[in-house]
């Protein structure tokens, strides 16, 4: 009986040790690492690429067999109002629901406590614009299948899958929306800036030689019924033409705060 009372002591030690709420000492000259982990969900359900039914407020039923979207210009906040916008080029995450490692972006950030998450869904203008030699990595135009070389732009949000209620070969929809304000002459503008407050959910709270682990929900299911109701019927492809404005102001929806796990170690 007390071996078992010291271990519910030890346990409940760690997990306050790992949670507590009291301010921390920070040398802003000092690194800590920060782990964003995006959880894919549609309607509070995991998402299963090709494996799974879903149902949007229209009734119609679909799955999905390719996810991915651009994550950019990552901005940490501060209680008092001070940020630490992160180096721009270190700052570019395509998130691929294919590529498990994709799904949790690792930046480095100054010792503090952040009580705020910004980024960009998308890819922005300046980026867009840059020469092509110095679009690296994620960026690359010649990789990833998210660039349209023939409308020099990349695709900031990339969904397909099936669905009865699409009227297309095969029965799929395809949704690849782009756009970042026009190049040469005007265009819409896409990207969408999405900002939580971290506060309530557990601040960041970073430190050297440790991760502050950022837990967020995507609820990709938003797409069709957040801000505007979008219909398969109706749109089963949504590129250029189509209501791709309506879909960003959706998919700027989709992000939660769940929790936030200090002090993990780094593997």
């Amino acid at each position: 009986m007390k071996n078992l009372l010291g271990a519910l002591v030890a346990i409940v030690f760690l997990f306050t040790n790992c949670n507590k709420t009291e301010s921390i000492e920070t040398d802003s000259n000092k690194n800590g690492q920060v782990k964003l982990k995006f959880d894919l969900i549609v309607n509070g359900k995991k998402l299963v690429l090709n494996d799974y039914t879903y149902t949007n407020s229209n009734g119609e039923s679909f799955n999905i067999s390719l996810l991915k979207f651009y994550v950019s210009n990552i901005v940490l906040g501060k209680p008092n109002g001070e940020t630490y916008t992160v180096p721009k080029m270190e700052s570019f995450f395509l998130i691929d629901a294919q590529d498990n490692k994709s799904l949790y972006p690792i930046i480095s950030a100054p010792e503090g406590e952040y009580s705020y998450l910004q980024f960009n869904l998308g890819v922005d203008s300046l980026t867009n614009t840059l020469p092509a030699e110095q679009r690296t990595g994620v960026l690359d135009v010649s990789k990833h299948d998210m660039y349209w070389t023939w409308n020099s732009g990349y695709i900031h949000f990339k969904i397909e899958g099936a669905s009865p209620q699409a009227n297309t070969v095969n029965n799929q929809f395809k949704y690849h929306i782009g756009f970042f304000g026009g190049y040469s002459s005007p265009t819409p503008n896409n990207n969408r800036i999405i900002t939580l407050d971290l506060s309530k959910a557990g601040i960041s709270k970073v430190q050297e030689n440790l991760s502050s682990d950022i837990h967020l929900m995507v609820d990709i299911g938003k797409i069709f019924d957040a801000v505007h109701t979008i219909s398969i019927s109706e749109y089963p492809t949504i590129m250029t033409q189509g209501p791709h404005e309506q879909m960003a102001d959706n998919y700027a929806t989709m992000f939660t705060h769940d929790h936030t796990h200090n002090f993990q170690k780094i593997n």
